[in-house]
């Protein structure tokens, strides 16, 4: 009988436990007071990088946020490895690997990986995974005095340490495409680098990465959709041309089932919609700096303005002043 009460208690108590446990964990997350999260390890980057790489990332990195208008404070590194890979993590922090810059023929292509992983920015991907990586930790802390949580603290041990969703990925490459507009590239660029990580070469991209022949295919569905004019201008790249290649065959598919075709426009006419009220609001932390700027300037000159009446109200007295004393002094004499 003792037994069963126990079970009972458990099976009821735990639901609440957990309930109570996401709750604590996100009220202690960085993103609900600003700090930095013991469980995400900052970008350990290397301080003997290649100073033109360095260069050519931050001209590039600082340009999608410029001429897109997004103000979010993020840094741009190289790390110096033979691995292929980019990622963007809790801190801001875009690190490119130095392999993966060599990987790239042009600044269009870089720019490509560049706004993907910004893409995982201004989406609060990383935060997400954050909040994740912290009922982890409390969920492990917690497994090792109550040995019956032990189970689902590992399972969201594991989930901690994921790779992007389908889904994140997807949002993060259709907002690379949008900034890379933004900026001036050619979104076709990353329809060319994406083909030629498609390899089994590049494990190491994989590991956080996932990707393959239809996200290639989807960040081309875009642009021929939101973007068309570019379709017609191509890309001149080997990789580029390899993609074309199949996607012809992915055409034809299309062609013969005029409802999948009708399926598939309804879709991208969702999602350009969609974007178009994202991208908006990357946008609005700028626009209100540039109203808070505005203001400020205006306190400015209004400070200013008030600053000169008031030592011309002082000047005008003192003239007074000295034309009142000269009167005086002519009457003595």
């Amino acid at each position: 009988m003792l037994k069963l009460n126990l079970t009972i208690f458990f099976a009821g108590g735990m639901k609440k436990f957990f309930s109570l446990l996401i709750i604590f964990s996100i009220l202690l997350s960085p993103c609900a007071y600003g700090a930095s999260a013991s469980s995400t390890k900052k970008a350990k980057v290397s301080k003997t990088y290649p100073e033109t790489m360095t260069g050519r990332i931050n001209k590039i990195g600082n340009r999608l946020l410029e001429r897109n208008k997004i103000e979010a404070n993020v840094r741009f590194k190289l790390k110096k490895t033979s691995k292929v890979n980019a990622y963007a993590n809790l801190y801001k922090d875009i690190v490119v690997y130095s392999a993966l810059v060599r990987l790239c023929d042009n600044d269009e292509e870089l720019a490509g990986i560049i706004a993907h992983e910004l893409g995982h920015i201004v989406n609060s991907h990383v935060v997400k995974i954050n909040v994740v990586n912290n009922i982890a930790n409390i969920s492990l802390n917690v497994a090792r005095e109550v040995p019956i949580v032990a189970l689902p603290a590992a399972l969201l041990y594991k989930l901690s340490f994921r790779k992007w969703s389908r889904s994140e990925e997807y949002e993060a490459d259709a907002t690379a495409v949008d900034l890379l507009v933004g900026a001036g590239y050619n979104p076709l660029a990353m329809v060319s680098v994406l083909e030629k990580i498609n390899d089994e070469a590049y494990l190491d991209f994989f590991s956080t990465h996932p990707s393959g022949e239809k996200r290639t295919v989807y960040v081309y569905d875009y642009i021929a959709h939101t973007y068309p004019k570019y379709i017609e201008e191509g890309y001149d790249t080997e990789s580029f041309a390899i993609f074309m290649s199949y996607y012809e065959d992915i055409l034809e598919e299309r062609k013969e089932n005029p409802e999948k075709l009708i399926s598939h426009q309804k879709k991208f006419s969702k999602l350009e919609e969609k974007r178009k009220k994202k991208y908006e609001k990357y946008q609005k932390a700028y626009y209100k700096k540039q109203e808070k700027l505005k203001e400020k300037e205006l306190k400015q000159e209004q400070k200013a303005l008030k600053s000169i009446e008031k030592a011309k109200q002082k000047r005008l007295k003192e003239e007074q002043k000295a034309l009142e004393e000269k009167s005086k002094q002519k009457q003595k004499n």
